[in-house]
Formats: C-alpha cells, structure tokens, sequence
C-alpha cells in the first residue's frame, strides 16, 4: 500500500515548549484571548493576539499559545503565565526574547522565558491566582489608567468587613458571568485590604476565577463602604444569590482600569504574604 503522506492520528510536527512570564497594560486590548477571525478582522486586538503576529513575523510557526487565564478588556497583568509551543526548528529563549522586545508594543513587556516540558499547562497546571484592585484616594496625573478614583469617603472599616466576607467557599452566581453548565461554586483562598500611600488595594487568590468576578466582588464591596449598600444584603446573596442579584452587582461592578492579575502560583509555589501596588499613587 502507498503510503498517503498524512501524519499518523495523533502525532503533529515537532516542537520546541517554553514557559513566559509577561506583564502588558491592558487599557488597548480586548483582553488576552485571542480572538476569531471574523474580530481580528475587524481589528479586535488582544494581547495573545499580539504576540502571535509578532511571532509570525518573525519567521516562527505557532502550534500552541495559551495563558494561565484570560484577563477581560482593559485589565492588567504583571505577572501573567503562558505555554508556547513552537514548530521545530525554534529558537533558544535569547533569540526568542530579542524576536519579542523588537516586534511587541511597549504595553506587553516580556519578563521571563525559559524552555518547559510540552506537558506544561499554563491554565491547568496552575495551582493559584492572585488579583490586586486598587482604588486611589485621591486624583493623580500618573496613574489615572492603573486605578479607580473613588471620590466618595469611604469607610476602610465596612471596606474591609464587606471584602473579607468573600473569603471561604460560596455560590458566586450573584458576581460572575457564568458560562453554560460553569459551576458557580468557588473556594477564595484569601482576601486582603490594605493601605499603600493614597492607594486601597483589594487583593485576592484562588484556585480560578469566573467571569467578571472580582470586579463585581470590588464594586460591591466599596458599595458597602460608601454606605449604598448593606453588609447583610452582600452576604445574603453570596448564599441565597438570584437572578435580580446578579444583574444588580453587575451594574455595580469596578471599572477594569484598577485591575491587576498579580501572579499565578503552580506546584511548591507559595502565597506572596502582603499585598503591594503595582502602580503606586503617593
């Protein structure tokens, strides 16, 4: 029998995997998803998005790129993981970063590369993601993008009642876009609230988040805080939520700007003990 030339069931080309640790301001991107064809035509950009041309047009072939999470449009990362896998032959991790500080935009910086198992997951491998929110007390010429001015007094102690009560395992139906058959059950690890300078940070880690999560959790919390909403009613709907809650939290939900995706943990990885601004505002 001639042989076909197809490759066998299961076996592609081969390839090179490496582990990227990247920052970007998300303030021009429509998230790190990249998008369908139909968007990118439209001139949807992304962030993975991005690096993939950048790749390209750097003589590379792309097998595989994904992240440890998406981030929604306009949210940050300073510490955001991703796998890329490339077809052989690829380049060693200093071509491959001298290939990305020459072709990306200066919002998406590289910060580390360095080759992994193909069997590496940057979204199932990751044991813990850790958010950082920060709302300024106060206008700043610097750091406009990278907080939420609340112009308001607020009440640092309701603050930190209303975000502490996240902590622990809930139904978060009431503070999360769920997609079909998604599970609205979660286990928040950790909840902070800190003051840094004119800055608030609302920090917070889990196994994974769902849609919009932390930033309707930031929106109700700071409700509470400014004396709009009621402690009791925040709890209540974290264990009796209902479909009047969820459209009610979602109007109330931080803008992306304060948003941060601080770092993602994997396997012997611990949890940085005190939160810390990623843009500070003195």
């Amino acid at each position: 029998m001639k042989p076909t030339g197809k490759p066998k069931p299961g076996k592609g080309p081969e390839r090179t995997a490496y582990r990227i640790l990247l920052e970007y301001d998300g303030s021009r991107y429509q998230g790190w998803q990249k998008q369908g064809e139909k968007q990118s035509a439209q001139g949807v950009r992304t962030v993975a998005g991005t690096l993939e041309r950048v790749l390209h047009q750097g003589g590379l072939r792309v097998l595989n790129l994904t992240g440890s999470g998406r981030t929604d449009g306009g949210v940050h990362a300073a510490g955001q993981v991703a796998h890329l896998h490339l077809a052989a032959p690829a380049p060693r991790p200093a071509e491959l970063r001298r290939i990305f500080d020459e072709g990306l935009p200066a919002d998406i910086a590289i910060r580390e590369i360095v080759p992994c198992p193909a069997s590496f997951h940057a979204r199932h491998d990751a044991t813990f993601r850790t958010y950082v929110y920060q709302i300024a007390l106060r206008r700043s010429a610097f750091a406009k993008p990278y907080v939420w001015w609340v112009k308001a007094p607020l009440s640092l102690d309701k603050l930190q009642q209303a975000w502490s009560s996240f902590e622990g395992v809930h139904d978060f139906s009431a503070y999360a876009d769920l997609e079909p058959g998604e599970s609205p059950k979660g286990h928040v690890r950790s909840c902070q609230c800190a003051r840094e300078g004119d800055l608030i940070l609302l920090r917070i880690t889990a196994g994974h988040f769902l849609r919009r999560q932390v930033r309707r959790m930031v929106g109700a919390a700071v409700q509470c805080a400014l004396g709009r909403e009621k402690l009791e009613q925040l709890r209540q709907d974290l264990e009796q939520p209902g479909p009047e809650a969820t459209l009610y939290w979602s109007e109330k939900a931080a803008p992306s700007s304060g948003l941060f995706l601080e770092r993602v943990g994997y396997a012997g990885d611990e949890m940085e003990p005190e939160a810390r601004s990623v843009v500070a505002v003195r």
